[in-house]
């Protein structure tokens, strides 16, 4: 798109806006569609040629708006970020796909990410004990919940740890700044033992300080052998 489309494209987009907001009483309230129902409008992977600026108008007017603004961007994010699964070549446990069993949200930041993953690992563990347990109360569990990062690790995660009201161990990096996995699994033992609960674990990848890179070949199958 050059600057005289863009300039065209973008008054487009401002009457389209404008119009909208005129006839905003002709418009349906209340969504008229079932939870799942975008999927099989929209390509299953990310379209090879890019769409012409008309048919995005027109599927956002047959597909998106019947939807209404929240149920159909949530839904339209999460097929585009399984989308972003294949594109990356992830297992299928990490799409949502149909089963919906995984599957990503976009967040606003790094920072807000890092605090959504480890909120949802603090429930999930949760849960997973109370079923195991039911005499177990969220707070007996969540005063014995432990998370893991490298000692490089960007401030965001200690701050996560701290809205989350878990107890966060920096791990100590090794020669080349990375977070050591034999320090890791030291520390994710000692805290077994202690009736502690290790359930959430932060691999850096290009940390703020020096650029420096955890290895998840390591670190990856150490959290998988010991249970998160």
């Amino acid at each position: 798109m050059n600057s005289s489309e863009f300039r065209r494209r973008g008054k487009e987009m401002v009457d389209y806006v404008a119009n909208y907001m005129e006839g905003i009483e002709s418009r349906q309230v209340y969504p008229d569609v079932e939870p799942g129902y975008l999927r099989p409008l929209i390509p299953a992977t990310a379209p090879q040629e890019p769409d012409t600026f008309e048919d995005i108008i027109n599927d956002i007017e047959k597909i998106i708006m019947p939807g209404a603004a929240s149920p159909a961007c949530t839904e339209l994010e999460t097929v585009m970020m399984d989308w972003l699964g294949k594109m990356l070549q992830l297992p299928e446990a990490f799409l949502a796909g149909n089963q919906g069993k995984g599957g990503g949200v976009i967040q606003g930041s790094a920072s807000e990410a890092t605090l959504v993953a480890l909120l949802a690992a603090r429930t999930k563990v949760t849960r997973r004990l109370q079923a195991a347990s039911p005499e177990l109360t969220p707070a007996a569990i969540m005063e014995k919940l432990v998370a893991y990062a490298s000692d490089q690790a960007h401030s965001s995660v200690e701050r996560a740890g701290l809205i989350g009201g878990v107890k966060l161990k920096a791990i100590p990096s090794d020669g080349n700044y990375a977070m050591c996995a034999s320090a890791l699994q030291e520390a994710v033992q000692k805290d077994k033992a202690a009736g502690l609960i290790p359930f959430f674990v932060v691999a850096t990848l290009g940390t703020t300080s020096c650029c420096s890179f955890d290895n998840l070949l390591e670190v990856g199958p150490l959290c998988k052998q010991l249970c998160f």
